[in-house]
């Protein structure tokens, strides 16, 4: 008996870790076995009231230890969700997929992550602006400098489906506005582009790879990248719908198809991610679920690439990073018409946790409470303390991921729902308003680093975004070059002709010049033709005709204007040629403005005192207005 006893200890013993795993506690604190009912309590906080449906999936120490669906994946027929079956869009959590695969890729020898990526790529297929070279890392870290672009991003016709390989050849590059590895800018196109070098590198197609290499070695059997996945069978059957929710009730979302697909077009279940969690939380590589060959290239993988400043969150090849209490997480969430999703790791903590829902922006405190129950939450106080900063720090900074190269340009200014505003606290520190108008509370802790006072949640930590400290860059000049919270996209300061007061004032002021012109000549038409009856008018000059004219062309412009805005808001994602009639409609202001205020000042004497300063007025506002024209594309 002793013997047996002696060898069921050491048989014990010799067992991984994972074998204990219903001994063990979260990060938290909190017991394996309260995380159910934990997890259910939160769920029923939101289930049928913000999200329709749900699926999470939470993995310790090498084994899932919740794994369940919450409400409907399809609310009609009232089908509720499946953790194994339900299939949800993971959205921009397929980007760490994707990444997956490039680390793959180096540990083969097949790329470097600090190599040029020009080396992998065609000749000239990469237009850039600066000198410096471009590789994977300011990729995988968002970089690498590019625009966004919104042209075919997205297609709700499968028929119109642009495959990789077309998109990545014949689509037009998004241009490079920023230098390499100065500023991070959320960037579609960057993970779109690794996809199309492992293409390369591999010599399978991204979809193929996808499946051969990560999703079939990882037993995802419900998960796929095929952009057009109505031809997936198993999708079709298991797929949940996707809601918008309007009011207190959910509308269902048109399907939707991603044309960068390396970065958005994963589709895939619960226990599908809960599979990809305990690959990335397998140190040693080892048994069925693993993804490389060296546990040293995980290792790498989950270390930080990149942070704007040593006290901030920053990226960890491809992950984003998190402080959540005193814990480290890496991560990624996404977003598309009709899903949420998340995915977290804790790999010092041997830690994961994912969640698919069916709506889309979801924007309750799901996201906190979980993180808060499972991971745990530091409370710090934070002393209210003044600074000279706080006056240098001031001013109005809109977001640098976005279309720098067209009229889309101008949507931050029309939106007015884009930018951040800092001011100087009166008892200390700095206010800052964020796009959704909230204003938080933040003091200097560090030189240029502020940490928000007080623990009220902003819908931009709902989002999922952590507003909790934030950096301020000085430029050689001692001036602030950017504002940052570490991770997604910085901050960079707005120049007086991008804001949208100046806009605002100065289009008001155009609009207005022209309708009132358009109306004195109106007006005087209409007395003019009322004395020619008895005969005592008196012929039109020259000048009040292209007066007219000009103040005519710019209420037209105004017009098409509105008209361009209308058809493009129609469908965002769509190709910007069809409106280019628009912006050639645009130069007839210009044109106008030249010619008239040429034949204006020609005639300029005729016009009584008070008549000049009207006509030279209207000159100096077409010329404001042709200047705004140019400066936010509406020309070209």
């Amino acid at each position: 008996m002793r013997k047996l006893l002696l060898l069921a200890l050491i048989g014990l013993l010799l067992m991984p870790t994972n074998a204990f795993a219903k001994n063990n506690i979260l990060p938290s604190g909190m017991p394996v076995e309260n995380v159910e009912q934990t997890v259910d309590q939160i769920m029923e906080k939101y289930i049928g009231k913000n999200i329709p449906g749900a699926a999470i999936a939470v993995v310790l120490d090498g084994e899932v230890i919740l794994l369940k669906g919450y409400g409907q994946s399809d609310i009609e027929k009232d089908i509720p969700v499946d953790p194994e079956r339900t299939i949800f869009e993971a959205a921009s959590v397929s980007k760490i997929y994707t990444w997956s695969a490039v680390m793959q890729l180096v540990e083969q020898g097949k790329l470097d992550l600090d190599a040029d990526i020009r080396e992998y790529l065609p000749s000239n297929f990469l237009k850039l602006k600066f000198d410096e070279k471009v590789t994977m890392l300011h990729l995988m870290n968002h970089t690498a400098g590019f625009e966004e672009k919104t042209e075919y991003l997205f297609t709700y016709d499968p028929k119109d489906i642009i495959s990789l390989d077309d998109y990545m050849l014949n689509q037009k590059q998004p241009k490079q506005v920023h230098k390499p590895g100065a500023i991070t800018a959320y960037s579609n196109y960057s993970t779109a582009l690794a996809g199309y070098i492992i293409q390369l590198v591999s010599g399978q197609p991204f979809e193929e790879y996808m499946q051969d290499h990560v999703l079939g070695k990882l037993q995802m059997d419900n998960s796929s990248f095929v952009q057009n996945w109505e031809q997936m069978k198993t999708t079709i059957a298991s797929k949940g719908f996707g809601y918008e929710k309007n009011g207190d009730h959910f509308e269902t979302a048109p399907n939707i198809y991603v044309s960068e697909s390396p970065a958005g077009s994963l589709n895939t279940t619960a226990s599908d991610m809960a599979n990809f969690m305990l690959a990335h939380l397998n140190p040693q590589q080892t048994g069925d679920l693993q993804l490389f060959q060296d546990k040293e290239t995980l290792r790498t993988m989950h270390e930080q690439s990149y942070s704007p400043n040593p006290q901030l969150p920053g990226n960890a090849h491809g992950f984003w990073e998190r402080f959540q209490g005193e814990h480290r997480m890496i991560e990624h969430g996404g977003n598309l018409l009709g899903y949420t999703a998340l995915l977290s790791l804790l790999p010092e903590q041997n830690f994961g946790l994912a969640f698919l829902t069916n709506v889309a922006n979801e924007s309750s405190n799901l996201r906190v409470d979980l993180y808060n129950a499972l991971v745990g939450n530091e409370k710090k106080t934070i002393s209210v303390t003044r600074s000279q900063n706080d006056q240098t720090v001031q001013g109005t900074y809109r977001v640098a991921r976005g279309v720098y190269s067209n009229f889309i340009r101008f949507l931050p200014v029309l939106g007015n729902d884009s930018d951040y505003k800092v001011k100087k606290h009166k008892e200390g520190g700095i206010n800052l308003w964020t796009p959704f108008k909230e204003k938080l509370h933040y003091v200097e802790t560090a030189p240029f680093f502020y940490e928000r006072v007080g623990e009220d949640l902003s819908l931009m930590d709902q989002l999922g975004f952590d507003m909790s400290r934030m950096a301020f860059e000085v430029d050689d000049k001692q001036n602030i070059s950017k504002m940052t919270f570490g991770v997604i996209a910085d901050n960079i300061p707005v120049k007086l002709m991008d804001r949208v007061s100046t806009n605002m004032v100065l289009l008001s002021m155009c609009l207005l010049t022209f309708i009132l012109y358009t109306l004195f000549f109106v007006v005087r038409l209409i007395r003019r033709l009322f004395k020619s009856k008895n005969g005592t008018a008196s012929p039109s000059s020259t000048s009040h005709r292209f007066t007219a004219i000009l103040a005519g062309i710019g209420i037209l412009v105004f017009v098409n204007l509105a008209i361009l805005f209308f058809r493009f808001m129609s469908d965002p994602f769509q190709g910007l040629g069809p409106l280019n009639i628009h912006i050639g409609i645009n130069w007839l202001f210009p044109i106008a403005t030249l010619v008239c205020s040429y034949f204006i000042l020609k005639n300029l004497k005729q016009a009584t005192l008070a008549g000049r300063l009207f006509q030279i007025v209207l000159i100096l506002i077409s010329i404001l207005f042709t200047i705004f024209l140019y400066h936010f594309h509406f020309l070209f």
